[in-house]
């Protein structure tokens, strides 16, 4: 099996592939970029385990066809919108958004900690308003190490969809690291209209 293939995020991108470009173009770009997966697992071992399953294989299907990168965009935006529905059936089931809110402020100082590779600064922790701005990111530098920081901002499309689909919390963030931009400003508030 590639190694593509076990990409939980990754693995159904050969069909959107297939779609655009014809089964056979498909194949040998899919086989190709397994392969360069592949040595880029052997050189960057040292990556973090976020960095390995988000980065690596869009980074070794970019660098094998460079000409993908919008289709790989729309496609993480289209996994993080899955995801979302996902969070959102969890989110919906009765106070599960009023106790992931409360534990809001640890989660975020937990989730963009040093300990994981961040630099942040928090910007709020109040009951109204929960914000931090990532200033640098594990992810955008392993990008930036491989050679192709245009790939952070693949995992950034995937974010900013997923992070939509909490019931009762409304996300903002209009800048991202992986889209060129100084800081991820993350913004979280509770708001019980929203569905």
């Amino acid at each position: 099996m590639s190694e593509l293939n076990k990409s939980f995020i990754y693995k159904g991108f050969k069909t959107l592939l297939a779609e655009r470009f014809g089964e056979e173009v498909a194949q040998r770009v899919w086989a190709d970029a397994s392969l360069r997966l592949t040595e880029l697992e052997k050189i960057c071992a040292d990556l973090d385990s976020d960095s390995r399953m988000m980065i690596l294989p869009a980074a070794a299907i970019y660098l094998t066809a460079p000409e993908t990168l919008p289709l790989l965009k729309q496609y993480a935006a289209d996994m993080g919108k899955r995801i979302g529905r996902v969070i959102h059936g969890v989110t919906s089931v009765p106070g599960v958004s009023r106790l992931l809110w409360s534990q809001m402020p640890r989660l975020m100082r937990t989730m963009s900690s040093p300990e994981k590779g961040y630099e942040r600064r928090i910007v709020s922790e109040s009951r109204e308003l929960v914000g931090v701005d990532i200033l640098a990111c594990p992810l955008h530098r392993a990008a930036v190490r491989l050679g192709v920081p245009e790939v952070a901002a693949v995992v950034c499309a995937m974010d900013k969809a997923y992070m939509t689909g909490f019931k009762y919390i409304r996300y903002t963030r209009t800048t991202a690291i992986g889209e060129g931009d100084a800081c991820c400003d993350y913004r979280l508030r509770f708001d019980p209209d929203k569905q």
